[in-house]
């Protein structure tokens, strides 16, 4: 048997921890000695450290801890439970990720300020289109990101490339909702009649027109979503400047197909139906 430091080397935790852990009588040592009352640990009682360090990192409380090591989970369990609270962690860091890349951007705006120039701005008709869509309320960008990542994969195995053209995104909310987001996605079609679809979860994809525009106010983004809004503060000065006002949901159409993976190098058209202002 090891010694509590000995064992603490062993074990990679503190001292601190172990008599922690045998004061709640969650880790008691294996034999105490008579009259030192020094610890004595076994590498016998190492799985039950770890089944405790791991509940601890899965935030368990300490009442809750003990009632599972004690009732002796096994191995494959505490496995799933791991792997769960792993896919949190990571779903977190992706947030913070995309957090920060939103304030890298704007801290970009406000060092542009001083270069307001629109010239990359295009107004133009645009014509009608048929679009293979589905349409959904998602809770952040984040899952609107991976429900097109789900749709490109599906349609693209169950339909024809010939009859497909660009992937597009339709915003229905009539005001900006980062967390309730009312958002249509799916592919323009070329030719062709799908047929019925449905993507794995059960939503249907359906064949329908996209109005024509007789005015389109549109510019071109070139890297990540975050970044939209600086293209948007484009579009939204110059459509001001010229009288316009905005006269349906703004579309975005990937002029390129996306690699979801390298999202930094996107190629979206971010366009705007406008009409004179006064005109509703």
């Amino acid at each position: 048997m090891f010694k509590i430091g000995d064992f603490s080397r062993v074990a990679r935790v503190s001292c601190r921890l172990l008599r922690y852990y045998d004061e709640l009588g969650l880790l008691k040592p294996a034999d105490v000695e008579r009259g030192s009352g020094y610890r004595y640990y076994s590498a016998s009682q190492l799985p039950r450290l770890n089944r405790i360090l791991v509940l601890r990192d899965l935030g368990l409380s300490l009442e809750e801890i003990a009632g599972i090591v004690d009732s002796n989970v096994g191995a494959s369990e505490l496995r799933a439970l791991l792997t769960k609270r792993r896919a949190q962690v990571e779903e977190a860091v992706a947030a913070e990720s995309a957090r920060l890349r939103q304030i890298e951007s704007r801290i970009a705006q406000i060092d542009s300020e001083n270069d307001l120039a629109v010239d990359d701005v295009v107004i133009r008709p645009e014509p009608a289109h048929r679009i293979l869509s589905t349409r959904a309320t998602v809770a952040s960008f984040m899952a609107a990101r991976a429900r097109l990542r789900d749709i490109n994969a599906f349609v693209r195995a169950h339909v024809a490339r010939d009859s497909l053209g660009p992937l597009l995104g339709i915003v229905h909310s009539p005001e900006f909702e980062p967390d309730s987001i009312d958002i249509e996605l799916g592919f323009i079609l070329q030719d062709g009649e799908p047929g019925d679809l449905r993507l794995p979860d059960g939503a249907p994809l359906s064949v329908r027109e996209l109005p024509a525009a007789m005015r389109m106010a549109s510019c071109v983004r070139v890297g990540l979503p975050e970044q939209a809004h600086l293209i948007t503060g484009k579009i939204g000065r110059y459509v001001e400047a010229m009288g316009f006002q905005f006269a349906g949901p703004g579309r975005e159409v990937f002029l390129q197909p996306p690699r979801f993976d390298r999202m930094e190098e996107s190629v979206v058209e971010m366009q705007f139906p406008i009409e004179k202002q006064g005109t509703a």
